[in-house]
């Protein structure tokens, strides 16, 4: 029944996008928030559950943006007849384009959307979140926001601070954006992450290239996670803010995830 249940809600209320050699593509509505979601080959021919990976993309991107200008499922078809991934359920969400506190404080509900339609482990070792430029702002901000959900985080070419204006300022004191009006969703980021590194993820990855204008942040963010200690797994490539870096970012990162 669990399995019929989500064929119906994928007939109701889904457009099919494409359907990938290994994989099939669905978009789907959470309320009036859309949202693509990837499935393995054998989804709907099996009962076993999946590892979920939340997949973000960037200002003034759609929630088709990572197969659109990513060719995420051709990515992932490559990967997958390689043996070099498992075979996980990937969804990506539309984001805001603005810093928006309501994104990060109700992104457990998107995962409970998920989980109750989807056959998805529903445990932290099994759920990582990634995404590009603002995307990585709202992985690493939902990641500690909610330190025990995720065991896999990566930051691609990401955003910091909360405030746009300063994301040239060199200063670390500078780099969340913190002062007396900042959200709460953020205003506890450097709290948070002790609790998130208490206990921490299996992998943190920070993608970066050497001509990104977001370089200097990325810097102060390697260097704030230093002083304190926080493991984390660093790639620098050449080239700057574009879909060819950050296709290169999930074909390398996606063989790191659900190992175990």
């Amino acid at each position: 029944m669990k399995r019929l249940g989500v064929l119906i809600l994928s007939i109701i209320f889904t457009v099919f996008i494409c359907n990938a050699k290994k994989g099939t593509t669905l978009r789907i509505w959470d309320g009036d928030v859309p949202m693509c979601v990837y499935l393995p080959e054998k989804y709907f021919t099996n009962i076993i559950n999946y590892p979920v990976l939340y997949l973000l993309s960037g200002t003034g991107d759609s929630d088709l943006a990572w197969f659109e200008e990513g060719n995420l499922a051709s990515i992932v078809d490559e990967l997958t007849t390689q043996g070099a991934i498992r075979e996980m359920i990937i969804v990506m969400p539309q984001i805001t384009a603005d810093i928006n506190s309501d994104f990060v404080e109700n992104f457990d509900n998107t995962i409970s959307f998920i989980e109750k339609n989807f056959r998805v482990f529903k445990n932290k070792k099994n759920r990582a979140i990634a995404g590009l430029s603002i995307g990585g702002f709202y992985a690493m901000h939902i990641s500690h926001y909610f330190p025990q959900k995720f065991n896999f985080i990566g930051l691609f070419s990401a955003i910091y601070t909360t405030k746009k204006k300063e994301i040239f300022k060199t200063s670390e004191k500078l780099l969340f954006g913190i002062s007396e009006n900042t959200h709460i969703a953020y205003k506890n980021t450097e709290k948070e992450h002790k609790k998130q590194f208490r206990y921490p993820p299996e992998l943190y990855y920070i993608a970066i290239g050497k001509n990104d204008f977001l370089y200097k942040q990325n810097v102060l963010f390697r260097k704030y996670l230093d002083k304190h200690k926080y493991q984390y797994t660093y790639y620098e490539s050449n080239g700057g803010h574009n879909w060819k870096n950050w296709q290169e970012y999930i074909t390398l990162f996606l063989p790191l995830l659900f190992r175990n």
